[in-house]
């Protein structure tokens, strides 16, 4: 029953769109009604998205973060500078953004530059985290080798000591990024697989829209 009012609201969804996208959205006001749907409509992290970057040496790799927040400027996420995605978007800072949201049947790529947060920003992004995030954020060596976990515990609790009576200030490595869009592609799901696809992509500071094969 669950998945049949699912699916009665993602065909409605997409009859809506359907409508809605003849208004020639710019890709910002598009993302941001997709967003407003997976906000109300997507049972588990509607802002969790997976990011792609490529090191070096051409490896690729993409793991599942959470998007902090999003503007038409672009989409910011918060990391250990120190990471390995860090450190390969200091070698190559072209990454790519996904979004799926399965109980919509919809799904959003980005592709872009990403930039380093300035310090007001990413103080302002510390902020904005729950106590036991922060203590996290100083504890967790991101990306490194950790014999056990009783080597993070205690971390977390020297951290908590220190912090007692203390108010919690950035890691100078903690900051994020911005992801400056280059490339949109919405996709929605239609029986028998013929579904939507609509792009978008910025040419000098407009963008082109079109449409593309399923």
């Amino acid at each position: 029953m669950a998945e049949k009012i699912l699916m009665n609201l993602s065909q409605n969804l997409i009859n809506q769109e359907i409508l809605i996208d003849e208004q020639n959205q710019d890709p910002f006001e598009k993302f941001s009604n997709w967003y407003e749907s997976a906000t109300k409509y997507e049972i588990n992290d509607p802002n969790a998205m997976n990011l792609a970057t490529v090191s070096a040496n051409l490896q690729p790799s993409t793991r599942m973060i959470l998007l902090k927040e999003y503007d038409e400027t672009g989409f910011i996420f918060n990391t250990n500078i120190e990471s390995k995605k860090s450190n390969e978007m200091k070698s190559n800072d072209l990454v790519a953004l996904h979004f799926h949201w399965k109980s919509l049947r919809r799904q959003v790529r980005i592709e872009g530059k990403a930039i380093t947060l300035s310090n007001k920003e990413a103080d302002r992004c510390f902020k904005d985290r729950p106590q036991e995030s922060q203590i996290a954020a100083w504890a967790s060596k991101q990306s490194e080798f950790l014999p056990n976990r009783k080597i993070l515990n205690k971390r977390v609790y020297h951290y908590e000591n220190i912090f007692n009576k203390k108010p919690l200030k950035r890691p100078a490595f903690w900051s994020g990024y911005k992801v400056i869009p280059q490339y949109f592609e919405f996709w929605w799901d239609v029986k028998f697989r013929l579904h939507y696809r609509i792009a978008y992509k910025q040419d000098s500071n407009r963008w082109n829209k079109f449409m593309l094969y399923p």
